[in-house]
């Protein structure tokens, strides 16, 4: 039986052990974007779309950046040391648990739970794009 993907978000421990790879780095990539401004949501996909090649940063960067336009106050991302996970935390590893599990349904259900209809296909294309990235991405992080 699948889990649901509120379960998920309820229960700390819920994340799989490799997503716990991906919060260190979602921390530590976030970390270095919260102070850009305010982007167009399609304008940033766009520019993205057409430079394939921008490393993990850049799309940490864009998704922050439209979640912050998406979500009613904007994400929470903790300190990369920090032993809790926030509901953004916990939301965005569950997305990412699902499209790693390329469970579609689910996906849908928590882009639509969070954030309004012309913001859902962008955010689930960036943290796809994000995702897909972030396996580049050298393991010292994880040591954090």
């Amino acid at each position: 039986m699948q889990q649901s993907p509120l379960n998920a978000l309820e229960s700390p421990q819920a994340v799989p052990a490799p997503l716990e790879r991906e919060l260190v780095l979602l921390r530590v990539l976030m970390r270095k974007c919260r102070a850009k401004a305010r982007v167009e949501v399609f304008e940033t996909c766009a520019l993205l779309l057409h430079a394939p090649k921008e490393g993990a940063q850049d799309y940490a960067d864009a998704l922050l950046r439209v979640l912050v336009s998406g979500l009613p106050t904007g994400p929470v991302i903790h300190a990369i040391t920090a032993q809790e996970r926030s509901f953004d935390e916990k939301w965005l590893l569950a997305l990412f648990a699902a499209i790693q599990r390329k469970d579609q349904s689910s996906v849908a259900f928590l882009l639509r739970t969070r954030l309004p209809l012309h913001m859902r296909r962008p955010v689930g294309w960036l943290a796809t794009e994000l995702l897909n990235r972030m396996d580049s991405v050298p393991d010292k992080f994880h040591q954090v």
